[in-house]
């Protein structure tokens, strides 16, 4: 009986594989299955090519939307929002070398999956973020923005659209906040971290979910402070949301490199 059992060990020693060839086909497993998951992530987010002629496609998203209204100043931040998105796809309409897309109807609360979705569905070439800023502080004045951040599919091409918007804005007069008026945004919980641009890092905190979720170049604007007279009065009225609206145009036609109609 002994040799019985002697003879088995011998056996299971020579047909079981060593551990080291063990160990080694469940580390090529897992690294498998992370190439698999970064790849239907990318797959995910570039869900079609990009034109590389016009018309583009060039998705118009007007922050908060329903009963969300946004920041309070002078006036709510959505209808800032609303108004400047409505100028800018009539300036956009009248441009054969773009087609404008709204995210959400005006009036409508629609979810960062769903603005997404309707970018996708229309296959933009470009996703612009309208937002205002707000301060405790009435004398917190500027604009800043916040392209999608390194790492992501498409930082380089959202940082080259957001200085192009920064080149504008302050050409048009505005004051930029930061070094050049572009930063990029975290959020640590609930904290939300501002880093200048200079600082491209990638790190593993999420951004602003419209950013996150865009499958296309994209730019959120805080347009400026509505919680400052100047600001709220240049930027925020009905003729500051078209002169906004002028801006973001110019600034579109300037990183396709279009001829602008006005």
């Amino acid at each position: 009986m002994q040799s019985i059992d002697r003879y088995r060990r011998k056996m299971r020693r020579r047909t079981s594989p060593p551990l080291w060839i063990l160990a080694m086909a469940a580390a090529i497993i897992v690294l498998l299955l992370l190439w698999s998951g970064t790849r239907r992530s990318v797959e995910a987010e570039a869900q079609y090519e990009l034109p590389t002629q016009p018309p583009y496609t060039i998705a118009l998203d007007a922050g908060h939307g329903g009963m969300d209204t946004g920041a309070e100043g002078y006036l709510d931040e959505v209808v800032m929002c609303e108004q400047t998105v409505d100028a800018l796809y009539n300036l956009l309409a009248l441009d054969d070398n773009f087609i404008p897309v709204r995210t959400r109807p005006n009036g409508e609360k629609y979810s960062a999956d769903e603005r997404a979705q309707t970018a996708a569905q229309n296959k933009a070439s470009l996703f612009l973020s309208i937002h205002g800023n707000s301060d405790g502080d009435s004398a917190s004045h500027g604009f800043e923005c916040f392209p999608t951040p390194p790492g992501r599919i498409w930082a380089q091409e959202s940082m080259a659209f957001a200085q192009c918007i920064a080149q504008q804005m302050e050409s048009a007069g505005h004051r930029l906040r930061g070094t050049n008026g572009i930063r990029f945004a975290y959020y640590e919980g609930k904290r939300k971290i501002l880093v200048d641009s200079s600082d491209d890092r990638v790190r593993d905190l999420k951004s602003f979910g419209v950013l996150e979720k865009a499958p296309c170049p994209a730019v959120l604007v805080e347009q400026g402070f509505i919680t400052n007279a100047q600001d709220a009065d240049n930027w925020a009225s009905p003729e500051g949301c078209r002169r906004a609206a002028q801006v973001y145009y110019q600034s579109i036609c300037q990183y396709f490199g279009t001829q602008s109609i006005t």
